[in-house]
Order: C-alpha cells, then structure tokens, then sequence
C-alpha cells in the first residue's frame, strides 16, 4: 500500500473513533423510570395486537384518554374499541423521548407513527392507509407494586408543523 493509500486508511480509522466516541450515549434510567417504560411497552402491545382483555387488565379502573378524534375516552371505551378493531393501526412504532418518575407517578413522552387500518376511527378521519406521525404523553401510576395505565394525550402532528417529520 502506498503512502496515500495508508493515509486514507488512517484518517477514516480516526474519522470512525471520532463518530463511535461523539455518539451520546442512552440515558441511564433508574429502575422505576425502567418499569414505566416497560409498562408503556406492554399497552402498546396490547393495543396493537387488538386484545381488549390485555388492555382492560394493564389500565386502571379510571383510564382517560384525550383521543386524536377529539373527545375523551373512559376505560370500558378503549377496551371496547380496541377489541372491536375501532382502535387499530399497521406499523406502529411509539418512541418515547423521556420518562419521568414522582412518587407513585410515572409519564412518558414522545411520538408515533403509524398507518391507519380501514374501519378504525382514525380511518374514517384520516383516510384507510393513510401514515400519521402523533405525539402522545402515556401516565401511569404504581398500584399495589404494578405499573397501571391511568391517562393519555395522542394527537395528530400536521405536516405543515414546525418540526413536523417529513
């Protein structure tokens, strides 16, 4: 290898440890804000494969939902809609931005995205098919050592936004 050969070489080994070192690293999280998210995950879950009886035993007996349709939702509305497929959605991804633990509190904060499934009520808004990126704000709260589902705000993010994925 010639002199210029071996240069490059070096200037993108530096250049690949320079990247792997600027890399900020995950946030550490303390075993509470661990179990909240844990929790979030498993009400996506439950949401996204339709099974009301999984979302009924995850939320608490007060669930509110301030839905992307407008208007609040109880508990027996969201087991409701999600085992009848109102509440339905193809390619869900939920990325939660932060956590935060008080008390016997938890929240979690972040987008969606996610594409709409004929029949569903965002469908109806939206169109069957259709992508929408949300961002929502998921709260639970610790009831005998379980983390249960007790609100959440979702709401459709325009595209015409500020910051609004494209």
């Amino acid at each position: 290898m010639n002199s210029f050969g071996a240069s490059l070489v070096a200037l993108a080994m530096v250049a690949a440890v320079g990247l792997a070192v600027a890399q900020p690293s995950p946030p550490s999280r303390t075993a509470d804000e661990t179990a909240v998210l844990a929790a979030d995950a498993r009400q996506r879950d439950a949401v996204a494969s339709g099974d009301g009886a999984r979302v009924a035993a995850l939320a608490h007996a007060n669930l509110l939902v301030n839905a992307p349709s407008n208007r609040v939702l109880t508990r027996d509305d969201v087991v409701r809609m999600v085992a009848t497929g109102e509440i339905a959605n193809d390619n869900w991804e939920r990325t939660p931005e932060s956590v935060a633990v008080t008390g016997n509190v938890g929240v979690v904060m972040g987008r969606e995205t996610l594409v709409t499934v004929a029949g569903s009520e965002q469908a109806q808004m939206f169109g069957a098919g259709k992508k929408l990126d949300r961002r929502f704000t998921n709260v639970y709260v610790r009831e005998g050592g379980d983390w249960r589902f007790l609100a959440r705000h979702a709401h459709v993010v325009s595209p015409a936004m500020p910051g609004a994925p494209k």
